[in-house]
């Protein structure tokens, strides 16, 4: 196992699990919550133990094993770019989610939300492809498509409080993705929407 690139994904799984401390707004950590972050336990976990030789990954050719670094390591470190990026874009803290009363102050739509709806889970879903491609094991394979799946039904549940909140915010949903950008709306459009009309609302 490649040291720097273990390192990389411990520090990434220390600032995606100090999130609700150094950045989102207090709240209680139900059950909802612990079920979203669990692939993330898991992974550190995994990994951790395949570090000190508990357990072992599936072995790729010698001649994969640099290409398979190199692109875990790119995963890596867009994953904590794209956190860093997220968490200075914003002027005050997010609601933690997966609260009863969640009620969002605001809808941000510039930075990295000009091009995706949940650069977090963006980020959060690179951590656990890297975990993969790094550790190929049917446990990290377990848990990607688990945290996968959960972000979605999270997402969801998030969207849907929001178009409760803001009429707006159906129509900015239609000019960006929620993952991965739209590359089929037009700029003019994406330009057009702006923090001062959501702040109108």
């Amino acid at each position: 196992m490649n040291d720097s690139v273990f390192f990389l994904y411990m520090s990434n799984f220390l600032l995606i699990g100090g999130l609700p401390i150094i950045f989102f707004k207090r709240g209680q950590k139900n059950i909802r919550w612990l079920l979203t972050a669990l692939p993330f336990f898991v992974s550190a976990l995994l990994l951790i133990a395949g570090y000190v030789g508990l357990v072992s990954s599936f072995q790729y050719q010698s001649y994969w094993q640099m290409q398979t670094d190199i692109i875990a390591t790119a995963l890596g470190i867009s994953s904590n770019s794209l956190i860093s990026y997220t968490i200075g874009t914003h002027r005050v803290p997010l609601h933690l989610w997966h609260q009863d009363n969640d009620q969002s102050d605001h809808i941000v739509t510039y930075g990295p939300y000009k091009k995706i709806r949940h650069p977090f889970y963006t980020s959060f879903i690179l951590s656990l492809i890297g975990t993969f491609v790094f550790f190929p094991h049917i446990i990290s394979l377990l848990m990607l498509v688990y945290g996968i799946v959960g972000l979605i039904l999270t997402a969801q549940r998030e969207e849907k409080n929001l178009q409760k909140q803001d009429t707006y915010y159906r129509e900015y949903m239609k000019k960006t993705g929620r993952f991965i950008p739209k590359y089929f709306t037009s700029k003019s459009d994406i330009n057009n929407i702006t923090s001062d009309e959501i702040s109108n609302q």
